[in-house]
């Protein structure tokens, strides 16, 4: 289980490499994909962007890209921070992920998108920088213009999916029936991935053993997230 702040590495064999970090009161998990050779750095929902800025700096890299899952104000908490950073970074995120911050008080936070995604729920546009390759499935019903990153042996599930079970829907622009459609697209998806790979939550939240790793495979979370193995998931998902 990694230390707060404590980043795990793994280099593909593309090249590309994955970077995975627990930060935050919330557990929250950031993952940044990088082509190092084109210089190309992009965090998914950084949390304490501050860290992420000076431990690539001292790699010789600088973040590029901002991609967000979804605009709950515990995963936009590093925008503003970022942005002082970085003034020119790119900013990617679902159009339907503008949300007017009044909808939930606290809930949402304020992200000045530069691009958007503009798909149709439960459908996948690629995203691509230098030499990386991501899959961009629009999974609404946590939260407006929710989305999940797949590619370079990672499934990055936001808080549609945590590691034993989903995302609440219970908050201001939840919708539980397109949560159940997502789950359900989310559990076809899935099953068309190598088993290895693994599922990064949006938080580090406890596994049916008690414990809270930071991921799990694919395969674990296939055989044993509850979510996706409830009935009214798995009797349409075929």
């Amino acid at each position: 289980m990694l230390r707060e702040g404590e980043f795990d590495i793994d280099i593909r064999d593309d090249g590309i490499e994955v970077w995975v970090t627990q930060m935050g009161d919330f557990m929250n998990m950031n993952t940044a994909i990088i082509d190092r050779i084109n210089k190309i750095v992009a965090i998914i929902d950084p949390f304490d962007s501050e860290r992420w800025f000076d431990v690539l700096k001292k790699e010789g890299l600088c973040p590029t890209h901002l991609l967000y899952t979804h605009t709950h104000r515990d995963h936009t908490w590093g925008y503003s921070k970022m942005l002082k950073l970085v003034p020119n970074i790119e900013i990617v995120g679902h159009e339907d992920a503008k949300v007017d911050v009044s909808l939930g008080g606290e809930l949402f936070g304020k992200v000045d998108f530069t691009h958007t995604w503009k798909n149709a729920p439960n459908s996948s546009v690629k995203w691509s920088e230098g030499g990386i390759i991501l899959e961009v499935t629009h999974s609404p019903g946590h939260a407006p213009g929710h989305v999940t990153f797949h590619g370079h042996g990672i499934y990055h599930a936001g808080d549609l999916l945590f590691t034993a079970y989903s995302g609440r829907v219970d908050l201001p622009g939840s919708d539980s029936n397109a949560q159940l459609s997502s789950l359900k697209n989310a559990r076809r998806l899935l099953s068309s991935l190598p088993k290895e790979w693994r599922l990064i939550p949006g938080h580090r939240y406890e596994w049916i053993d008690g414990t809270t790793p930071d991921w799990i495979t694919i395969k674990d979370a296939l055989e044993n997230n509850f979510s996706l193995n409830d009935r009214s998931v798995t009797s349409s998902s075929s």
